[in-house]
């Protein structure tokens, strides 16, 4: 299946899209993404209920989707997915990167193929996760906490050592010691190497000193 943006997929890349879909370790035990407000100073997290109030998984609906998508892309048979969503998404991530971080940060993004498909497959995900919603009637319920200017201090600080250290680790460095190294020269704290070693299951014996989840109180909020 091929677009006008001249994509092409074979079904290897396919397959690489969706390899680790049945692992028994899930994306949300490797990586924690925080929303963080910082000119309202709040930390926002989502759920979504049904009409009866229950909570519905998102990972179980993002898989859902991610089987839908799979299917579609090996159908023989032409279909509304193959043959206008893709191409949209497609054509909206050339235009959207384009504007939002430069040509050549765009073209630095796209040559890359499990980067190129892995954008477009999320950009089709995200467009039939809005659907799944509206067509569901799923409310979005927005949970929000506060946090001081310390916190968002130490927050930024452990994303880019994160950063830095997964780079590290992508040239065949040792992570360990560039986030050792970052708090020798004061980039980071002792708490902060403390909590990214535990983290990645290296120290079990530090403090943790995140809010707790269950302190977070609902806005009120629903779309």
């Amino acid at each position: 299946m091929s677009d006008d943006d001249g994509m092409e997929l074979d079904d290897d890349e396919l397959e690489s899209l969706h390899e680790g879909m049945d692992s028994d370790l899930e994306p949300e035990d490797v990586f924690k993404m925080v929303l963080i407000n910082k000119i309202r100073k709040k930390r926002t997290h989502v759920e979504l209920q049904d009409t009866d109030g229950d909570r519905v998984e998102l990972k179980d609906v993002i898989q859902e989707l991610l089987t839908y998508i799979k299917d579609k892309l090996h159908e023989e048979e032409g279909n509304q997915f193959t043959e206008q969503i893709m191409p949209l998404m497609s054509q909206g991530v050339v235009s959207g990167l384009g504007r939002m971080v430069g040509l050549h940060n765009t073209a630095f993004l796209l040559s890359n193929d499990t980067t190129r498909y892995s954008i477009i497959n999320m950009m089709c995900v995200s467009f039939l996760l809005l659907k799944f919603v509206q067509q569901k009637g799923l409310v979005i319920h927005t949970y929000e906490e506060d946090v001081t200017d310390d916190e968002i201090a130490e927050i930024m600080r452990k994303s880019d050592a994160n950063k830095t250290a997964t780079l590290a680790a992508l040239a065949g460095e040792d992570p360990r010691a560039v986030l050792r190294e970052m708090k020798d020269r004061g980039l980071i704290t002792d708490s902060d190497l403390n909590d990214i070693l535990r983290d990645n299951g290296e120290k079990e014996d530090a403090t943790d000193n995140e809010t707790d989840p269950s302190k977070s109180k609902p806005s009120g909020k629903g779309n």
